[in-house]
């Protein structure tokens, strides 16, 4: 849980605000997808290539969004007919995809600047490289009692944290922002010393991985 005024304050390109003190908005989540908003939800629109989710922050708000971000003036939403209740802040941006990944870093304290993160990208052998190298510091960093070591990874096929298995769910690319940020933190309070981030083409050019920390990148190889 974070005040809505400590995540704004990392946002480059903060246009707008209107609403209530940020100081006093509680956020327990960031999410994108409306139909997954609960209370406390820092709820993200953007306009897209097949849909604008601007027309859907008032489904966000009645799931119990305590604040927006979007694109869109406060003006042009107006005039698309979405009414903002004036006790819930909205902040214009202007790179959404963006903003949700910042925030959704800064929701677990940049978990990302607590270990060495390796990015692993490239058209083919992405999860192959990521498997190999988490092998090789695993066994530099397993001791007595510790035999699963200090590693944590995130390839499109799941998210391993010291051994232990978790399904992102997605299988065939880098996972959301609030997910990706969400394993982070999860290999981070874990004691993990060494974070994996097999990172795709669509990660990069949709800002998956825009508030991640990386130390080290590899490309595997370039095709046509």
């Amino acid at each position: 849980m974070q005040t809505l005024d400590r995540l704004l304050r990392h946002l480059p390109d903060l246009q707008q605000y209107d609403g209530p003190p940020p100081a006093a908005v509680q956020v327990a989540q960031v999410h994108f997808d409306s139909r997954k908003v609960t209370a406390g939800t820092l709820f993200v629109a953007w306009l897209g290539r097949n849909a604008d989710t601007h027309r859907y922050i008032p489904q966000a708000i009645t799931n119990g969004a305590t604040a927006v971000i979007g694109t869109a003036s406060a003006a042009e939403l107006q005039n698309a007919s979405v009414q903002l209740p004036t006790t819930i802040p909205y902040l214009q941006v202007t790179d959404s995809r963006r903003a949700l990944a910042i925030c959704a870093a800064a929701l677990h304290d940049f978990p990302s600047r607590a270990m060495t993160v390796i990015g692993i990208t490239g058209t083919d052998g992405k999860t192959t490289t990521c498997s190999i190298l988490e092998a090789i510091l695993t066994a530099h960093t397993a001791g007595t009692g510790n035999e699963q070591g200090q590693v944590g990874v995130i390839t499109t096929v799941g998210a391993r944290i010291k051994g232990e298995e978790s399904d992102t769910g997605f299988h065939v690319t880098t996972p959301d922002a609030p997910d990706v940020q969400r394993f982070l933190a999860t290999m981070r309070d874990h004691g993990c010393s060494h974070a994996i981030v097999e990172t795709t083409s669509h990660g990069l050019a949709q800002a998956r991985v825009a508030a991640v920390d990386y130390d080290i990148a590899a490309v595997t190889n370039i095709t046509h």
